[in-house]
């Protein structure tokens, strides 16, 4: 190895606190020197103070400006309504009138008795239309011509017509049937049709709900 001749540049001290020459005036000398700011020292203490008022304006100022005052007011509202049941009870006498007055309703309530007078009224008109066998004449009765033959439900609403029956319409039937046949819907129309069978000549009768009406006249192929 090749040994070089000392000079000046390595005369240099074996323990130096320089840490370059280029940050010896910089801000870390001169922080190093002069500690920590004033300003910086006083901006800290304002925020400490900042922070203890906060705490106590928020935990311990309501408490000592009586926020627990709101309980009397509370109570305060709760007495009024405690007087309305007594202004109640004073009016105590209008309730009584109150209840003189349904005790009129049932001496009007006379007046609806009369309108039983009318329904006995219209009882007879009732009577009228039915004989003295229970046959009601207003009833309607449907004649259907299922024989496929012009003219013959026409023919049997006529008859009916003229044997009193009042409420009687024709029609066709939905498809040929052979027999004449007198339907009713339940047994409370049975003397109809019994009457409308005898005015006939027609001694089939069935009971059934499957049909149009209440009775019905179905004129098959052996229909006269």
């Amino acid at each position: 190895m090749t040994n070089y001749p000392r000079d000046e540049f390595d005369r240099v001290p074996e323990f130096s606190n320089r840490s370059g020459s280029h940050r010896a005036n910089g801000w870390a000398a001169a922080a190093a020197t002069s500690g920590v700011r004033p300003s910086l020292r006083w901006l800290m203490v304002f925020g400490v103070l900042a922070l203890l008022v906060g705490v106590f304006s928020f935990t311990v100022l309501p408490k000592l400006t009586g926020g627990g005052n709101n309980p009397p007011p509370v109570a305060g509202a709760s007495s009024a309504p405690s007087q309305s049941p007594s202004a109640d009870t004073g009016g105590s006498e209008p309730t009584g009138e109150g209840s003189a007055t349904p005790s009129e309703d049932p001496t009007e309530s006379a007046g609806p008795s009369e309108s039983d007078d009318p329904a006995a009224s219209e009882s007879p008109d009732a009577s009228a239309s039915t004989d003295a066998s229970g046959v009601d004449y207003s009833q309607a009765i449907g004649v259907f011509n299922g024989a496929q033959r012009a003219g013959i439900a026409g023919t049997v609403r006529t008859t009916l017509l003229n044997a009193g029956f009042t409420n009687v319409a024709a029609d066709t039937w939905t498809k040929k049937v052979t027999y004449s046949t007198i339907y009713y819907a339940d047994p409370s129309y049975k003397a109809v049709a019994e009457k409308a069978g005898e005015e006939l000549g027609i001694t089939s009768l069935i009971q059934t709900n499957n049909i149009p009406g209440k009775v019905a006249v179905v004129l098959g192929t052996s229909w006269r």
